[in-house]
């Protein structure tokens, strides 16, 4: 049987924010459907109410010719509407087996046949009985789409669904999404990598400001032709960092440096050991869950370690702390803006205030000098592109790519010789991911170093002179990123030829 899925004049209003304008779509079973926009593009908005997390306040749900009402995701799932979030919905100690059995009416006997039996028609090898936490990104994905396919979705919504895999996990992914669509599953595939979307999908709907702008066929586009549409503007491409013969002067150096957590969630770091000459980026490859977040928190102070662990112009600094290193000249990005880098519910001012450093005279003895944070803030506004020159305004009400800009813009604006970012364009649109690289390299040109932690294969590539790969808290040896592939970096990265 064909599945038609039609969306008819949504429309979904927040206060002071329209989501969604007016959309009207169809999708039709035997084809893959790309559904793309910037940050705020109202795309995430327009799946939640397809898969009941939310409700329109205009507009229409037709499934195979018939009005749905989907007050909630049961009502999505007993309408055959499958979705895998970008986040694994999943109980780390939780055994596969239950965590697929904890929203089923089925007996356990029936289920786990059920279960074994999909594994085996997709070539799914994972283990039902060990814990999840036990899985690889890819794995804990499959078990995600397991979790849909046991209801024999008739649709099936993807959001951002190769964000922490390898480039062999992404291809077996698709390959898995093309025999679905092949079996007559409807697909709607959100992501913001254009790469994946010209080489999976069959069309594509590109929403801009909570309007749809465009619908086309994939053969009738090109990468840049879907940037343009999705900014609506012809966006500069950023093109590859070209490798130079840099400084030899050593800026920063680890040694040794190891680091062991008794939480079981945590990942221990083993003998770590490289080094970043001035000018130079080193790119740290990883899938989430290796030991990134650890090293970033001993890199930045977060974490204490020995003291010659870390020598910053031959100054050991491991067991100073995040603002005793910013003094040192040292700037950092973390990975969740909302949570570790910035304040939502504080005002712009405010959040730029939380770098305080000894030569911003922003507070004199206890006293706030806001004028001068104001004003500080305000060249950051401007100097970094920020959309809004309101020092006033609170920073939840930033799109992700303008918090971002912030939080960078904050950091650099102390003309730091190091900054250390960890995922700095993770969730950002094509224009602000081409704005951070832009920065990322000038920051290169002007002698600066940067440690780039990412688990974008692309962004390294682009932006690195030399790279390795984190696997379970151990380092990989140091590569020319000019002669390392993304298929290379993906072997790596999965603890293929590790060493």
């Amino acid at each position: 049987m064909k599945t038609n899925l039609t969306v008819s004049n949504i429309t979904k209003i927040y206060p002071g924010c329209v989501a969604n304008s007016n959309i009207s779509l169809e999708f039709k079973s035997g084809k893959i459907y790309a559904l793309l926009g910037e940050n705020g593009a109202g795309k995430s908005t327009l799946v939640k109410i397809l898969s009941g997390v939310i409700q329109p306040n205009e507009g229409e749900i037709i499934l195979n010719n018939k009005i749905i009402k989907l007050n909630s995701p049961i009502d999505a799932k007993k309408n055959k509407i499958g979705m895998v979030f970008q986040h694994f919905n999943l109980f780390e100690t939780l055994s596969v087996f239950e965590n697929l059995i904890i929203d089923s009416n089925e007996t356990r006997e029936n289920l786990r046949e059920k279960i074994i039996s999909i594994m085996q028609k997709y070539n799914f090898s994972i283990d039902l009985d060990i814990p999840v936490l036990n899985l690889s990104a890819g794995q804990k994905q499959k078990v995600e789409i397991v979790r849909c396919l046991i209801r024999n979705p008739e649709v099936l919504i993807m959001d951002e669904p190769t964000s922490v895999l390898t480039e062999q996990e992404t291809s077996e992914l698709f390959s898995s999404l093309k025999q679905f669509s092949k079996e007559g599953i409807l697909i709607i595939y959100i992501t913001h990598k254009l790469k994946e979307v010209m080489s999976l999908c069959d069309e594509v709907a590109v929403m801009r400001r909570g309007k749809l702008v465009s619908v086309s066929k994939i053969i009738d586009e090109k990468i840049e032709t879907l940037a343009n549409k999705m900014v609506g503007q012809n966006l500069k491409t950023v093109k590859k960092k070209i490798s130079k013969e840099g400084s030899t002067e050593q800026l920063i150096k680890i040694s040794n440096l190891n680091f062991s957590s008794e939480d079981p969630f945590e990942t221990n770091l083993e003998n770590i050991n490289f080094e970043v000459n001035r000018g130079e980026c080193f790119g740290i490859a990883g899938i989430s869950g290796n030991g990134q977040s650890e090293l970033f928190q001993v890199l930045s102070g977060e974490i204490i370690s020995e003291n010659n662990s870390i020598k910053l112009n031959n100054y050991p600094i491991g067991n100073l702390n995040p603002q005793q290193r910013r003094e040192y000249l040292m700037a950092f990005s973390p990975e969740d803006r909302m949570e570790q880098a910035a304040i939502p519910q504080m005002k712009i001012f405010e959040n730029v205030a939380l770098n305080n450093f000894k030569s911003s005279n922003f507070f004199n003895k206890g006293l706030i000098n806001e004028k001068k944070i104001k004003q500080h803030s305000q060249k950051i506004l401007s100097d970094f592109s920020v959309n809004t020159d309101n020092v006033e305004l609170k920073s939840q009400f930033l799109s992700g790519g303008n918090l971002q800009k912030l939080i960078i813009g904050r950091e650099l604006i102390t003309s730091p010789e190091l900054l250390i970012c960890f995922n700095p364009t993770w969730g950002l649109d094509v224009g602000a991911i081409n704005y951070i690289h832009e920065t990322l390299i000038k920051i290169n040109e002007q002698n600066k170093s940067i440690i780039l932690i990412s688990t974008d294969t692309d962004e390294l590539l682009k932006l690195s002179d030399k790279i390795s790969v984190i696997y379970k808290g151990k380092l990989s040896k140091k590569m020319n990123a000019d002669e390392v592939t993304s298929e290379k970096l993906g072997i790596l990265m999965g603890g293929g030829e590790f060493d």
